[in-house]
């Protein structure tokens, strides 16, 4: 299944599975809750209710998958993976999908065949999405303000743009760490640099990006691959576009898991959400809202230029996990957010070189490296009751 001959690495049965039905072949209790925003986007949520011997959780932890993939990615690792490990330290925990994947692919009343439908970037999940999907977490679990929120990659730029622009909201979560949070964009390698040009070029982008649904061409993702493929990386990586946009580290990558990675990744977004990201890094990586031109930006902010994001309105206490190597979140940048977030409360570099962006969810040493440091920084921000299964 995916990209794998027989010869080459065994079936995976969670390449073919979706979330749920991939928590309970590993022995976990699994629910989907569907949802819809104040815009209409009706998304789904998963949850991991509990632990594998059947003790429900205690604290709602919320989990925010990144940039074209979906809640697959904490549970893809097998017994590694971020959402069991979490359920089996008693934690409540749920799994977002952000408008426009696989999961969330749907409206109140607009066709997903319409440029209307996916008229939107990480601005209107952060806006609209998270502010929806917490509601719900913290009403049906009955534990108000008291979530704590996991973001890797766009789930930390959904999550900035939500604290930022409806602080009375986030509220609603008690504490926030970052995996390879991306906000600033001065100093990316990701090859997304190389759209950058392109932002305004709508024939340019219709005919290589496809206008509404991000569907590269093959064209432009062998010239986005050119790194990938200097490499000398695996043809079937350089041709997933997470890889091509996120980095890949040969070393680090767990192998087995690469069917199931490339059965559920890309998960899909809009073409509108990868743009926002390379407008940033035209303008000098600023943290910014979407760029319609000066005279868009007239009719929709009243300013010639977009607003940029307020970080200092952020209350919620925050904290950043990076890698020296990652490509698209830059630990330069990483820096910058941490001096401009008002309640940091810590950072924590990979102890590790070659680590890149999606190593924080699919490498070889991640629960050494990321997930039990993390497990023990979230347990101080965790209620005393839900300490019983530790």
């Amino acid at each position: 299944t995916g990209n794998c001959d027989s010869n080459d690495c065994e079936y995976n049965p969670d390449a073919d599975l979706n979330t749920p039905q991939i928590a309970r072949r590993h022995g976990y209790p699994a629910e989907s809750h569907t949802i819809s925003t104040e815009d209409g986007y009706i998304l789904t949520l998963h949850r991991i209710p509990g632990s594998k011997d059947g003790k429900r959780g205690g604290q709602p932890i919320f989990l925010q998958h990144g940039l074209l993939s979906s809640s697959t990615d904490w549970v893809v690792s097998a017994n590694g993976s971020l959402a069991f490990m979490l359920a089996d330290s008693g934690y409540d925990v749920w799994m977002g999908n952000a408008r426009g994947n696989t999961y969330s692919k749907a409206h109140t009343n607009l066709s997903i065949h319409s440029a209307q439908y996916w008229n939107f970037s990480w601005h209107e999940m952060g806006y609209y999405d998270l502010p929806a999907s917490l509601y719900y977490v913290s009403n049906t679990t009955g534990k108000l303000g008291e979530i704590i929120y996991v973001g890797h990659s766009m789930g930390t730029t959904m999550f900035f743009v939500f604290a930022s622009t409806r602080p009375q909201d986030a509220k609603n979560v008690k504490f926030m760490a970052a995996l390879a949070p991306v906000a600033y964009m001065t100093h990316v390698k990701s090859p997304i640099r190389y759209l950058s040009p392109f932002t305004y070029d709508f024939e340019w982008l219709s005919k290589y990006l496809g206008l509404n649904q991000f569907l590269p061409n093959n064209k432009v993702l062998k010239f986005l691959a050119y790194d990938c493929e200097l490499l000398k990386i695996d043809k079937t990586i350089c041709e997933d576009i997470i890889f091509v946009l996120c980095g890949f580290d040969k070393a680090e990558f767990n192998e087995k898991i690469l069917p199931v990675v490339l059965g559920h990744d890309p998960a899909g977004t809009s073409t509108k959400t990868v743009l926002h990201y390379a407008q940033e890094i035209k303008y000098d990586g600023k943290f910014q809202q979407y760029d319609y031109g000066p005279e868009g930006n007239r009719i929709k902010y009243g300013t010639l230029k977009p607003p940029q994001y307020k970080l200092v309105n952020i209350k919620v206490k925050t904290y950043l996990m990076y890698a020296v190597n990652d490509w698209l979140a830059s630990y330069i940048d990483v820096i910058r957010l941490s001096q401009n977030l008002t309640n940091n409360v810590g950072m924590y570099q990979v102890p590790m070189d070659a680590f890149n962006h999606v190593d924080f969810l699919f490498g070889k040493d991640v629960v050494r490296l990321i997930y039990k440091p993390l497990i023990k920084v979230i347990q101080n921000y965790t209620e005393e009751e839900s300490f019983n299964l530790i």
